[in-house]
């Protein structure tokens, strides 16, 4: 599908539910790199190419380039669902959620977005581009949208093998996190996360409404 027929779609959802429907149609995973090569054999990764890739070959995409693509990581899917729901004049917050240690490490981060629904004031948990969770799952708060997703995340890092106990769970934060610039790297897009509003640390919520 060409850019100007995905974008005529894009430009033709009505609700958070068609974007939802659009995005499972016509955004895949993966990313086009900054060297114009696609990478997306994510789920097969045995020689470690797409995390390297992810480290050298990464720049964010916008909106326009997700649409021009077709392809984009959470990072890149929740700045495409941003300029939707910016549109479309809803309340919303994105947020970032990881395991925050000195050293690398094989725990998984996620970025997502909760928007408060217009007719009824839920707090729904939009998601995309984790393919286990797909869904618009509503709440009656904000906090209690946050706290699925943590334990949604808590349970994926648990099934891919990696160890969860008191210890580790110390080093599980949260973030709200603004709009970071259009092509940046993997380095400045972790940059933006660390300079962010944290929400979650410690085992304990912080500043945050219901």
């Amino acid at each position: 599908m060409s850019y100007e027929e995905r974008k005529n779609k894009y430009e033709n959802v009505r609700s958070p539910e068609e974007l939802l429907e659009f995005m499972e149609e016509y955004i895949k995973y993966g990313f086009v790199g900054i060297d114009n090569k696609l990478y997306d054999n994510w789920e097969s990764d045995v020689s470690g190419e797409f995390q390297i890739a992810c480290q050298t070959k990464y720049g964010l995409c916008d909106a326009e380039k997700i649409l021009k693509y077709g392809y984009g990581v959470c990072w890149d899917q929740v700045e495409l669902e941003r300029d939707w729901f910016f549109k479309n004049g809803y309340e919303f917050k994105t947020i970032y959620i990881w395991f925050l240690f000195e050293n690398e490490n094989s725990y998984l981060t996620h970025t997502y977005l909760v928007y408060k629904e217009k007719n009824s004031n839920k707090y729904c948990y939009f998601e995309h581009s984790d393919s286990n969770n797909i869904g618009i799952h509503k709440f009656n708060t904000y906090k209690e949208a946050i706290e699925y997703q943590k334990n949604k995340h808590i349970e994926f890092n648990k099934n891919i093998g990696n160890v969860i106990n008191d210890d580790i769970l110390k080093h599980l934060v949260i973030y709200e996190f603004d709009c970071p610039k259009v092509d940046c790297s993997m380095e400045e897009y972790i940059s933006n996360i660390l300079d962010s509003k944290i929400i979650y640390k410690d085992n304990k919520y912080i500043d945050i409404y219901d």
